[in-house]
């Protein structure tokens, strides 16, 4: 059986993440990070947010790099790449969901000028994987009995 594409098997993997951590960086080059609801990861490595059209991501997210970390059980990713702000109601109508409501205030509608959509265009990504716990374990117990190094899982990287 022939191996996955590892930039598909990254875009799979992405596309099962709710919530992410969306790393900024301000005016003086201090990076912010936060958690951040992953709306859509689209298989030409495009990710989707939601937020404020006020928020500091906003501002943020469309003037300097960013960086999307997740992990998800025994996946970790870390996505570099550049966003932009995006005013597209009906996009936001189809990302529209009770935790959006409820995060941006009871009677808020995917039409409020307020709320806009941070594109994430992702440039080049590295993620890693492993078995699981147990198997995990077992690579860092073998690692100790036999003075060598643990190798739980595997990296790859990849370009957009």
């Amino acid at each position: 059986m022939a191996e996955k594409d590892p930039r598909t098997h990254l875009l799979e993997r992405l596309a099962d993440v709710r919530v992410a951590m969306l790393t900024t960086s301000e005016a003086d080059g201090r990076l912010v990070t936060r958690p951040m609801g992953l709306q859509e990861a689209e298989q030409d490595g495009t990710l989707w947010f939601m937020t404020r059209a006020s928020s500091d991501v906003a501002d943020e997210a469309a003037q300097r790099p960013v960086n999307v970390a997740v992990q998800e059980r025994s996946f970790w990713a870390s996505v570099s790449g550049h966003g932009q702000v995006v005013r597209d109601d009906e996009r936001k109508r189809k990302y529209w969901s009770a935790v959006n409501e409820s995060f941006f205030g009871e009677g808020s509608t995917p039409e409020d000028p307020q709320i806009v959509l941070v594109r994430v265009d992702a440039e080049s990504a590295q993620y890693w994987e492993s078995a699981g716990a147990v198997a995990t374990a077992v690579e860092v117990v073998k690692a100790k009995v036999t003075g060598g190094t643990a190798e739980p899982g595997d990296s790859t990287t990849v370009e957009f």
